[in-house]
C-alpha cells in the first residue's frame, strides 16, 4: 500500500518532465525558426541589391553549379535562368511571410510567395520552396530549391509580357511568321491547325477536325472517352497529303527519311509526302532494323512480317522477340534525340508555346526510351522558353543474362538536358527485358539517384555502376543497378554515397510491376539472403568534418561487406 504514493510521485515527475521537454522543444524550434528567418532576410537583401555573387554565397558549396547560378542570376534580375538575356519581369520575394517548416533539428523547408511584375501588366504570384540546412552552430545554407512551379509560371508571365511589348519579328523567324499567316487561311477548312513542320524551307500543316485537347488526346489512357477528333497533314501547296482520319501523326522523317508514321485505333502505318500509303495502318508495332533487304519488323498480334526496302510486306515469318532486339536501329550504340527533332523542325501554331515539338517514333515509346511527346529548344523562335529540353541522349550500357539463359535484360542510360529543372541534366536508366521462354518483352524505367526527392538525378559512374538481372522465380525478377544514394554508417567518418540498388519486379497478368521498396538494400525485404548479397562495390565519403562547409571528404570506391 505504501508503494502507491511512490508511484504517484513517479507519474507526476514523468508528467512534469514531459511538459518541460515539450516546452524546451518548442522553445528550441522557435529559436531555430528565428535564426532561419534572419538568414533568409539577409539572403533577400542581397537579392534586392542585385548582387549575384553574394546571392550565390548563400547556397551550399556542393550545389553551386549552373542551375543555382541561373537561379541567382534570375532572382537578382541579371539574366534569364538559362540564357544571358535580361529578365523581362521583376521578381520580389515575400520573406516577411515565409512559411518555415522544421523537418528535423538541422533541416527546414521554407515556402516563399514570389511576385512577378512589369509596368504594362498586372502582377502575378507564384511559390518557391527552399530547403535550408544548418551547417554549423547558428550557420545555414540553402541546400536545394524546388523551382519547377516557379519557373513554369514565370515563363508564362514572360510570354504575356512579350505579347504586350515585342513585335512578331523580334520573336519569330520569317518562316514561322509566314506559316502563321497560312495557318490562319486554312482555319475555315479545319477546326484547328496544331503544328507547323518545316521541310526544305517549305511548311507542312498538321490539321485537326473536331475538338483537340493535346494533353488528353496524345497521352490518353486506353479505353478513355474523349471528344472525337481526327488529324491530317496538308502540304505547302495546301493540299491534303494525309486525310484527317488519324489519332496521331508523327514527325516527318521521324522513323524513315521522307515517310510519316500515323496511328489509328492503336494500329500504325506510314505515308510518304506525296500522299501515298506506303504501309497500311494495320500493325501493332513497327521496329526499324539494320537487316540487309529489310527496313523493319512488323508485328500484328502474334504474327511477324518484314517491311522490305522496296516497301513491300513479306509473308508471315517465324521470328522471336530475342531475334529482333539486337537488330533494332540505333539501340546498339548511342544517339541524341535533339538532332532527330531538328531534322524537320516542327513547332506549335502558337505565339505563346515556343518549343520544337517531337512526336517520338512509336517503337521508342513502346520500348520506354522516351514519352510520346517532348518539347525541344526551337531555333526558329527568338524567345527563351523555360519548360523545354536542350537534348535527350540515349546510350546502350550493357546486356545482362542470368544463368538460366532464357531471360535477358538490356540497360540503357538516358540523360535529359531539361531547362526547367533544378539541375543542368537528369539521368535515369531504362531496362528492356526479353522473356525468351514466353516470347514476350517488358520495359521499365528506374531512377539513377535516390539521394533527392526528384525521380531523376545524377547517375553513378565508374566501377560501381553495375547492371544485372537475377531470376528469383518465373514471375519474380531481381534487378541490380548502380545508383546514387546516401546512407550513414555507424562509423561517423564514413558515408555510403552510391552502389548497387536493388529492384524487384513481379509479372502479373502479363505485365511487369515494380514491387514497393523503401530500402537502399532491398534484398532484405524480398529474398532469402546468401553470401552473394554481403559483398558489393560502393562509393563512400571518408573523413571527418562537415560536408557542406568544411573540407570535402575523400571519395573512394571499394568492395566491402555491405551489412557488417
Amino acid at each position: 500500500m505504501k508503494s502507491k504514493p511512490f508511484l504517484k510521485t513517479l507519474v507526476a515527475i514523468a508528467l512534469i518532465s514531459a511538459v518541460l521537454l515539450t516546452v524546451k522543444c518548442k522553445t528550441t524550434e522557435k529559436a531555430q525558426k528565428g535564426e532561419i528567418a534572419q538568414f533568409l532576410t539577409a539572403f533577400n537583401k542581397q537579392v534586392e541589391a542585385r548582387n549575384t555573387d553574394s546571392v550565390l554565397a548563400y547556397f551550399a558549396e556542393s550545389h553551386s553549379g549552373r542551375s543555382f547560378l541561373g537561379m541567382a542570376n534570375l532572382l537578382s534580375g541579371k539574366s534569364e535562368f538559362n540564357s544571358n538575356s535580361k529578365p523581362l519581369a521583376t521578381i520580389n520575394l515575400d520573406m516577411d511571410n515565409a512559411n518555415i517548416k522544421m523537418m528535423n533539428d538541422n533541416v527546414a523547408v521554407v515556402s516563399v510567395v514570389t511576385k512577378f511584375s512589369h509596368d504594362s501588366l498586372a502582377s502575378r504570384e507564384s511559390l518557391l520552396k527552399f530547403t535550408v540546412k544548418k551547417t554549423t552552430s547558428h550557420q545555414y545554407k540553402i541546400q536545394d530549391v524546388d523551382a519547377k512551379r516557379f519557373l513554369a509560371e514565370y515563363a508564362d508571365y514572360e510570354s504575356v509580357v512579350r505579347q504586350k511589348t515585342m513585335s512578331p519579328k523580334d520573336m519569330f523567324s520569317p518562316e514561322t511568321i509566314a506559316a502563321f499567316k497560312t495557318a490562319r487561311a486554312l482555319k475555315p477548312a479545319y477546326d484547328t491547325v496544331v503544328w507547323l513542320a518545316h521541310v526544305d524551307k517549305k511548311t507542312y500543316y498538321y490539321v485537326v477536325k473536331g475538338k483537340w485537347d493535346m494533353d488528353n488526346d496524345i497521352n490518353r489512357y486506353p479505353d478513355s472517352v474523349i471528344a472525337p477528333y481526327k488529324m491530317g497533314l496538308v502540304n505547302p501547296d495546301l493540299k491534303e497529303v494525309i486525310p484527317p482520319q488519324y489519332d496521331l501523326i508523327h514527325n516527318i522523317s521521324g522513323t524513315f527519311p521522307g515517310l510519316v508514321e500515323v496511328e489509328k485505333d492503336g494500329k500504325k502505318g506510314f505515308y510518304n509526302l506525296n500522299g501515298k500509303i506506303v504501309l497500311p495502318v494495320n500493325y501493332d508495332q513497327v521496329f526499324p532494323v539494320n537487316d540487309g533487304d529489310n527496313l523493319a519488323v512488323l508485328r500484328n498480334d502474334a504474327d511477324y512480317f518484314y517491311l522490305k526496302r522496296d516497301t513491300t510486306v513479306s509473308d508471315k515469318v517465324d521470328l522471336k522477340i530475342s531475334d529482333i532486339m539486337p537488330k533494332i536501329k540505333g539501340l546498339a550504340g548511342s544517339f541524341d534525340l535533339y538532332k532527330s527533332a531538328l531534322n524537320v523542325i516542327t513547332e506549335y501554331n502558337s505565339e505563346t508555346e515556343h518549343g520544337a515539338i517531337y512526336i517520338a517514333p512509336s517503337y521508342l515509346v513502346d520500348l520506354n526510351i522516351i514519352g510520346k511527346v517532348m518539347d525541344f529548344k526551337n531555333p526558329l523562335r527568338k524567345v527563351d522558353y523555360e519548360e523545354t529540353h536542350l537534348n535527350y541522349k540515349v546510350a546502350y550500357a550493357t546486356t545482362a543474362k542470368p544463368a538460366e539463359n532464357w531471360l535477358e535484360a538490356t540497360f540503357y542510360s538516358i540523360r535529359d538536358y531539361f531547362l526547367g529543372g533544378r539541375s543542368e541534366f537528369y539521368d535515369k536508366k531504362n531496362i528492356v527485358i526479353v522473356d525468351k521462354k514466353n516470347n514476350r518483352l517488358f520495359t521499365q524505367g528506374i531512377s539513377s539517384d535516390y539521394s533527392r526527392e526528384e525521380a531523376w538525378g545524377d547517375a553513378l559512374t565508374g566501377a560501381c555502376d553495375v547492371n544485372s538481372i537475377k531470376l528469383i522465380n518465373d514471375s519474380l525478377y531481381e534487378v541490380k543497378a548502380g545508383a546514387t544514394f546516401y546512407s550513414e554508417l555507424y562509423d561517423s567518418t564514413k558515408d555510403i554515397t552510391g552502389g548497387p540498388y536493388y529492384h524487384y519486379f513481379a509479372v502479373k497478368n502479363n505485365k511487369l510491376t515494380e514491387l514497393p521498396n523503401d530500402r537502399f538494400f532491398g534484398f532484405t525485404k524480398y529474398v532469402k539472403m546468401d553470401d552473394s548479397y554481403l559483398n558489393g562495390c560502393y562509393t563512400m565519403l571518408v573523413g571527418s568534418g562537415i560536408i557542406i562547409t568544411g573540407k570535402k571528404r575523400q571519395s573512394i570506391k571499394f568492395r566491402r561487406k555491405c551489412c557488417a
